[in-house]
């Protein structure tokens, strides 16, 4: 008897407590109607903001499902947003407690009301509330972006807003999200904030990059690094990996090019340029292989009219960057029939002399690699009817030779 009245003596302090804390605001409040609650929101001291703004904000989700869109009470959860603070300076009052039960409200009432211009200012919120712990903001984010893809929405204004903050605080299947709609161009008129946040969430998914260029299209694979090569935030290491992995991806499937299209042919042959570029702008040697398959692949597309002459010099030219014995090997024999070629024609004037501009390339090459393996091929072009520009870099090359 004497421990429950002990206890009932406790619980009537503490709801005197809880009375006493509650400020006039709050009491005007509760008691006022829609549009007095609006006007007190708008109005709000920074004592009051808190405990009152969530009042409001509470006060609306409990009553959504009544109302519907009531223009009122969609004008209370928005002066609820609009009032709290949006940035580190003005929200210093507010702790981490604080910002996350803000941030699941704001999620709540998004879900509940249709209004774009309640949804936008939440939407502009939503990062800066999410706090330290942004897990439950990006699956909601990765959630509505999902589903606005599958539905072809186009809210305005709105899917922008999601599309730059998910840039900025998303895992790797917003990467997955945002690469599909980057893809299918089923928002194009925010093509600008798609590419940065693709970008953006890019630069830390290395091995997700990768498994989304696996399962790509040519065309898309080219483009995809074209804009991760232009960018500053994707780090050396980071894009080289990218360069590589993509590369010999491309290479293992080049036989399953959309029916050999020209659109297909032609992205593969960009991309081929691109990723060899940076690999040996980089010296990252741990592409040899690739760069050496890169070389051989352009070797055909060259010989089959897919690629130009002066792209095919510039691979032959960067691949040095990157030596390897297979490499010179490669080159070597490239040589050799440009050789057996000269030798044909020399007898037979339907026979096509091979490219200067090629052969030079091939020479120069082998002398900068400098393996001896193509010393009989190099000796070679100075007994052939070249042009003597030819024969002496021949020449050159030979003496560069490493014995």
């Amino acid at each position: 008897m004497k421990n429950k009245f002990i206890l009932s003596l406790l619980m009537f302090f503490f709801s005197l407590q809880i009375f006493a804390s509650s400020s006039q605001t709050e009491k005007n409040f509760i008691k006022a109607s829609l549009s007095e609650k609006i006007k007190i929101i708008e109005n709000l001291k920074e004592k009051d903001l808190v405990p009152v703004t969530q009042k409001a904000l509470d006060f609306s989700i409990e009553n959504a499902a009544i109302l519907k869109e009531d223009k009122d009470l969609t004008s209370l959860a928005l002066a609820c947003v609009l009032v709290l603070p949006s940035d580190q300076e003005s929200a210093k009052n507010l702790t981490s407690s604080d910002l996350q039960l803000f941030s699941e409200k704001f999620m709540t009432i998004f879900k509940l009301f249709k209004n774009p211009e309640l949804r936008r200012a939440i939407m502009k919120n939503l990062e800066f509330y999410s706090g330290s712990d942004q897990s439950l903001t990006v699956s909601f984010l990765n959630d509505y972006l999902s589903s606005a893809y599958k539905a072809n929405e186009s809210e305005k204004n709105i899917l922008e807003e999601a599309i730059i903050t998910i840039g900025k605080i998303g895992d790797n299947e917003s990467l997955s999200i945002i690469y599909n709609v980057w893809v299918s161009k089923i928002w194009d008129k925010y093509h600008d904030s798609i590419d940065e946040a693709l970008v953006s969430l890019s630069q830390d998914s290395f091995g997700d990059a990768i498994r989304i260029i696996s399962s790509s299209k040519i065309e898309d694979i080219a483009h995809y690094f074209k804009i991760l090569k232009k960018s500053d935030k994707i780090s050396e290491n980071s894009l080289c990996q990218i360069a590589e992995n993509a590369l010999l991806i491309a290479i293992n499937n080049v036989e399953n090019l959309s029916a050999k299209s020209k659109d297909s042919e032609k992205a593969f042959v960009g991309f081929q340029l691109d990723a060899q570029e940076v690999l040996t702008a980089h010296k990252w040697s741990h592409a040899s292989s690739a760069i050496n398959s890169n070389i051989l692949l352009a070797k055909k597309a060259y010989d089959k009219g897919t690629m130009d002459e002066k792209d095919f010099v510039k691979l032959i030219k960067s691949s040095v960057q990157i030596p390897s014995h297979d490499l010179a090997q490669t080159l070597t024999d490239m040589l050799s029939e440009c050789n057996g070629k000269v030798e044909k024609a020399s007898s037979d004037a339907k026979i096509e002399m091979p490219a200067k501009s090629v052969v030079l390339a091939l020479i120069t090459a082998l002398g900068e690699l400098g393996d001896k393996t193509a010393f009989d091929t190099l000796l070679s072009v100075t007994y052939l009817s070249y042009p003597l520009e030819v024969v002496d870099e021949a020449k050159k090359s030979l003496q560069a030779l490493n014995w």
